[in-house]
């Protein structure tokens, strides 16, 4: 484990061993006692934790000390989950209907079975760690968490740098000069920040900068100091005045220094470099800015920090962000540090083994050039493999050059987000974690700690994650041998066989995460039963396991002994038909991931028991039949996709079948809500109403889903608009879609709905009208699909509209009124010549009460033009061509899109063209060769398409062709034998498939 992370644990088991002691089961049990005294030598060797993490790189005594004491402290947290897990059991079986059977469990004589075995447990643990801490034979400071661990020297840093010895930071030191020197710049005193990771070169940079030639005559007073971590406003002000006068201050009072630092810069344009800053806090950057405020207009104020929100608070001008070398420059820094000046290279070898060095070091010049050291003396190549074999795998624990540089930022993290942080190593390389599931699994792990119980996990869990990002956090993580102390696994390949599970996994017992992070999310996977029986048999102290897309059938009911998993994902098995009874006996699972499980039938029926349920996910579970009663009980539900309403009558719905009502108490649902077969009868809007949609401020998007069977049933008729509106939701939803929707008439709470960006309205046979969309004044997407009865002339003109898709809707739409700002435009089955035609009509007799779009670089406003917004089109199954007088204002359109279309002109702004499914396109027109912007081309299912012009040689900005379902074409086109072989062969990147099209 990464030091400061056992902190996080002892906090975590002084917090839950607190929580223990007060409830009602430790006194039952007995064992109040001893865990409140394990408690107490927790925080006694807390205390001394952050002092010992920080000394262990030097001295081997604290390593070992601090290893011995890991082990017992994730027992220790072990058996208190273990306690509080059993106490929760006992809670959920007080629910039960049986409550005398309970009693009659928790009385005097039944309760030592339990509680004696347990205070002997939690005894024997407690002198296990205090007679660790009694052996501790070195001397230990009590730390506050508050003050940062930090390496014993402190860093200082200097102006001076030879140019020379710089490589790849040219162009860097431009940009950033030509930033300061910009005469437009509109602050006396500008603030430019220089961000990136330890160990880029951002001190490097700032000094190429603050040496330049072309800054000598421009800004008088230059001053360089060094921040670091200590931002004291009067140390900074004294050092100032220090690079100025050559001379330190006496110790004077704050004013005095402020007195004398305005005659020295007011007036005069000054370059002062802040190197190294750390301060977060935005009123001591205030304080001091406002110091420095006196200076000529152009001044500049130079600044280093890794630190994002150190950027962000302290800006005047767009930030630098410094990035690492690339591998040319990286081969060429490693090579100037690990050779004599002039000496050649007589292997080639020497730079295939150095570049694969690079890779383990980011581009980083601190961390080239520390290498490059230890390569300086090792002279042949055979020495370079062994180093790359061997000692390159140690070298970030072993090196002090690298260690104090690239660890800054870890060090500079405060406990609870050293453990969040180093469980990101489990990861493979370069892979791309979705934020919402790894705060799932920070969860899992008992890393996320409420401060505030106002606040739920997933939010504290998001500011973790957004503090780890604003510190320009990044992971560096290597592959380690499985050996019996391991607690987290995570596979960089696609696991398909037990065959592939290294035997010494099985060994680790202690295992708590099993993750797959390269197993496919939709590609099937063939495996055995095996592999997760094994799993579930093995490792009884799991928190995570993640056995997604595994093409599991079934799953053991041995599950219940996993009694301290918290997240389960089992998405993506598409044989699962049922989950065992069992499973309900996971008390701590907060997570249960089950998408795309599309045989699932139904959810346990005792689903209720599971009382930390916050996260359930089940899209993709198509033959889902029914909710399981008992599902209101899951208060602590943040998420539930779907809601299934059995199909049949409301008044014949299985007892153990939830109805709607069970949302009524779910109010801490947020994100996306899907409900399914909602009916259209006499008694649906009495039980929709209990549903208490309006108190669900967290809900984003709602999706409303009509029994397609019910519409046209007789005796539906009216009771549908009842139902809608009796399933208003709260005002804070982003996004409503109704399918199926059978009436009408709308609700009147469809105008309460200010806040809604997106509305999707699905085959509502009998919608004549939309409802009110024009006055929402946040709605910017539209997309109306299959609706049969729609009167023409029924779209209102938005203002806002940014995206509007109509599909499969009548010739009776035949007009669009005025959308200014729309972007995409999508249209299938619609008369489209005149809908846009009319559309070009509103503008014309509208052109006095257009909107006007302020401009961004001044005050001015402009007309803008129908269409002249949109970048992308669609168009699929019209009949008639894009009218011509629609084309000179498609100044924006990058995309469009052509299905069964009759094609039209040029377009010069255009970079992307498909074409789809033109069964009587022969030859692709000469006008194509005309779209000098055209970056990609594809042409799909045009079976009589016979050639392509011969002018698109001349599409020099043609990066992309993709041919599919094309035979004639393909066959022409074929790889240096095809008759229009040499039209395309200049186009870097060709999909054209002939072995997939039959008969080439």
């Amino acid at each position: 484990m990464a030091e400061g992370a056992l902190s996080g644990v002892a906090k975590g088991i002084i917090g839950i061993a607190g929580k223990l002691a007060l409830s009602e089961v430790a006194l039952i049990w007995g064992v109040k006692d001893e865990i409140n005294k394990l408690k107490e030598t927790v925080s006694t060797i807390k205390a001394v934790l952050m002092d010992a993490e920080a000394k262990q790189h030097n001295s081997e005594a604290i390593k070992v000390w601090l290893q011995r004491l890991k082990d017992a402290m994730f027992d220790a947290d072990d058996l208190l989950d273990e306690i509080s897990t059993e106490a929760q059991q006992r809670e959920v079986m007080t629910r039960d209907k049986k409550a005398k059977k309970v009693r009659f469990l928790f009385s005097k004589p039944n309760q030592p079975a339990y509680g004696v075995r347990m205070g002997h447990k939690v005894k024997k643990m407690r002198e296990r760690l205090a007679a660790i801490a009694a052996d501790r034979q070195f001397h230990l400071d009590e730390r506050r968490e508050e003050i940062q661990v930090r390496n014993e020297s402190s860093r200082q840093t200097h102006s001076l740098v030879s140019a020379e010895d710089v490589i790849g930071r040219e162009e860097d030191k431009k940009a950033i000069i030509g930033s300061l020197l910009d005469p437009n710049v509109k602050e006396n005193v500008s603030v430019l920040p220089i961000v990136g990771i330890g160990g880029l070169g951002k001190t490097t940079v700032a000094q190429l900068v603050f040496n330049d030639k072309e800054l000598r005559d421009h800004f008088e007073p230059k001053v360089w100091v060094c921040v670091s971590e200590n931002f004291d406003v009067k140390i900074i002000v004294e050092k100032i005045l220090e690079c100025i006068k050559n001379e330190k201050p006496k110790d004077l009072e704050m004013n005095t220094l402020v007195n004398n630092l305005q005659k020295v810069i007011n007036g005069k344009r000054y370059l002062l470099v802040l190197d190294d800053v750390w301060n977060e806090n935005r009123e001591k950057w205030l304080s001091l800015k406002d110091i420095l405020t006196g200076g000529a207009r152009g001044s500049g104020i130079l600044l280093t920090t890794h630190i994002k929100k150190v950027a962000e608070i302290t800006k005047s001008m767009q930030s630098h962000l410094l990035r690492g070398l690339d591998d040319q420059q990286s081969w060429s820094l490693l090579k100037k540090m690990a050779f004599k000046e002039g000496e050649e290279l007589k292997n080639a070898s020497f730079e295939k083994i150095g570049n694969e060095i690079l890779k383990k070091c980011g581009g980083i010049p601190l961390a080239i050039r520390a290498i490059g050291g230890l390569l300086y003396l090792r002279k042949s190549v055979r020495e370079w493999q062994l180093f790359k074999d061997n000692e390159l795998l140690n070298i970030s624990e072993e090196d002090n050059d690298i260690l104090p540089t690239l660890k800054l930022s870890y060090d500079h993290l405060p406990s609870h987000l050293k453990q969040c942080f180093a469980f990101c190593s489990i990861f493979p390389k370069d892979y791309k974690i979705e934020k919402t599931s790894l705060i799932y699994m920070w969860m899992a792990q008992g890393f996320i700690k409420l401060y505030n119980e106002t606040k739920c996990p997933e939010d504290v869990g998001n500011e973790y994650f957004m503090d780890l990002h604003w510190r320009s956090t990044t992971i560096y993580s290597k592959e380690t041998d499985i050996d019996e102390k391991t607690h987290h696994v995570s596979f960089g390949h696609i696991l398909s066989s037990s065959s592939e599970v290294p035997i010494s996994l099985y060994r680790a017992r202690r295992i708590k995460t099993f993750l797959l992070p390269c197993q496919p999310r939709y590609d099937t996977i063939r495996s055995n039963d095996s592999t997760y029986s094994a799993i579930v048999a093995s490792f009884k102290f799991i928190c995570l396991l993640d056995l997604h897309n595994m093409e599991i059938k079934t799953i053991p009911s041995s599950i219940k002994k996993l009694k301290h998993l918290r997240s389960l994902d089992l998405s993506r098995n598409e044989g699962i038909e049922m989950l065992p009874k069992s499973i309900v006996k996971l008390y701590n699972l907060q997570t249960l991931k089950l998408s795309g499980c599309s045989k699932l039938k139904e959810l346990p029926r005792d689903i209720n028991k599971l009382v930390n349920l916050k996260f359930l996910e089940i899209d993709d579970c198509s033959r889902l039949t029914h909710m399981p009663n008992g599902l209101g009980q899951l208060t602590n539900l943040q998420t539930l996709s779907r809601f299934v309403m059995s199909k049949g009558r409301i008044d014949s719905v299985f007892r153990s079948y939830g109805k709607l009502k069970e949302l009524n108490k779910l109010n801490k649902l947020r994100g996306n809500l899907s409900i399914k077969n909602l009916k259209q009868v006499k008694d649906a809007c009495l039980e929709y109403m209990d549903a208490n949609l309006k108190e669900k401020q967290c809900l984003d998007r709602l999706d409303l889903n009509w029994v397609e069977e019910d519409i046209n049933e007789k005796g539906a008729v009216g009771y549908d608009d009842m139902s809608l509106e009796a399933l208003q939701p709260h005002i804070n939803l982003k996004a409503l879609s109704l399918y199926g929707y059978g009436e009408v008439i709308f609700p009147h709470w469809f105008l309460s709905l200010t806040n809604l960006v997106q509305f999707i309205l699905s085959f509502c046979i009998k919608c004549q009208y939309l409802p009110p969309l024009d006055q929402l004044p946040s709605l910017k997407i539209i997309y109306l699909y299959g609706l049969d009865s729609l009167e023409r002339d029924s779209l209102p003109s938005f203002p806002r509209l940014s995206d509007l898709e109509i599909r499969n809707c009548p010739n009776q739409l035949t007009s669009f009124p005025l959308f200014p700002y729309l972007e995409r435009l999508t249209l299938e089955k619609c008369r489209l010549k005149q809908s846009l035609e009319r559309m070009m009509i509103n503008n014309k007799t509208s052109s006095g009460n257009l909107p006007s779009i302020a401009s961004s670089s001044s005050s001015s406003s402009t007309i803008v033009a129908p269409l002249s917004k949109l970048s992308y089109i669609s168009i699929q199954s019209a009949e008639e061509a894009l009218p011509e007088e629609c084309l000179p204002n498609l100044i924006s359109l990058r995309t469009l899109d052509l299905g069964q279309f009759g094609l039209s002109p040029d377009v010069s702004s255009l970079q992307k063209l498909q074409i789809w499914q033109c069964d009587s396109l022969i030859a692709m027109p000469e006008w194509i060769c005309k779209l000098i912007s055209l970056q990609s081309l594809e042409i799909w299912y045009c079976p009589n398409l016979e050639s392509l012009p011969e002018g698109i040689g001349a599409l020099t900005s043609l990066q992309t062709l993709r041919i599919v379902g094309c035979p004639i074409l393909l066959k022409r086109c074929k790889k240096q034998i095809g008759e229009d072989w040499h039209k395309i062969s200049h186009i870097p990147n060709l999909k054209v498939d002939l072995e997939k099209e039959p008969g080439i």
